[in-house]
């Protein structure tokens, strides 16, 4: 009974912030508003969800300037995650299904958020080069992740490599991301299933622009990986296991 109360209270809760969104989206698409209303639905969303994250690492993007993140993927819960870690300015690439849910595919397509279609690559690499022609036009943290699709037992999955050639052409200093605990809060195998616990968030350190414009798309890949399976690795406070659950609080956000 509380798993569907909690999916129903999730719904409910885009569907309101979401109205918000777009009513603001209208009248005046406002960065900060954005970033303000995101990061609140966001904390809603995971409080509904029963998930008490851990952020480590925060300082090392506090000065907000704009950053390509790179995040394991482990659940649905992953993007309000990291809109809460990282305060909510950041905009994601996400599969061209999701921009067409009625109110959340008008807020994505609205604030600038990049689809990606799986099936036409011709379609995608013109998604991608109008996201970085406006990326050097005014730039904005973006964030992917490189392994295209969740997992399902919280291990690493294959990354794709042409998230690391998009890195490197951003611009932007890249950013590995290390998620831990979210696939056992919400698994994709158990969509009506909501497992109340700690998530771990770790903001690895930034690789320089000027660096990462030096590596080849797979030496990059290998120091992004490295940088997120060197913390997935460690286990959650008070927790013997890496992927077990963890009591934590909500820390590093303001």
């Amino acid at each position: 009974m509380r798993e569907i109360f909690s999916i129903i209270s999730l719904i409910f809760n885009i569907s309101v912030f979401g109205s918000v969104l777009v009513v603001i989206g209208l009248v005046y698409p406002s960065r900060v508003i954005f970033a303000f209303v995101t990061r609140h639905w966001s904390r809603a969303t995971l409080w509904i969800a029963g998930a008490r994250i851990t952020i480590e690492g925060s300082e090392r993007v506090a000065d907000d300037v704009p950053r390509f993140f790179m995040a394991n993927h482990q659940s649905a819960l992953d993007i309000p995650i990291l809109l809460v870690a990282l305060r909510g300015d950041v905009r994601f690439m996400a599969k061209r299904s999701l921009f067409l849910i009625p109110i959340f595919g008008w807020i994505m397509s609205r604030y600038r958020f990049a689809p990606i279609n799986r099936k036409h690559a011709r379609e995608t690499l013109k998604s991608l080069e109008s996201m970085l022609y406006r990326l050097k036009e005014d730039p904005i943290s973006f964030a992917v992740f490189p392994e295209g699709t969740r997992t399902r037992d919280g291990l690493l999955q294959p990354f794709r490599r042409g998230t690391m050639k998009i890195g490197r052409r951003s611009g932007l200093d890249i950013v590995p991301v290390t998620i831990q605990g979210a696939v056992d809060v919400y698994n994709r195998d158990h969509p009506w299933t909501l497992r109340p616990g700690g998530i771990r968030v770790v903001i690895c350190e930034p690789i320089p622009a000027s660096e990462a414009a030096e590596m080849s798309s797979a030496e990059l890949q290998d120091r992004v990986v490295d940088a997120i399976a060197r913390e997935l690795d460690k286990p959650q406070p008070g927790s013997l296991l890496p992927h077990a659950m963890a009591c934590a609080t909500l820390e590093g956000t303001p």
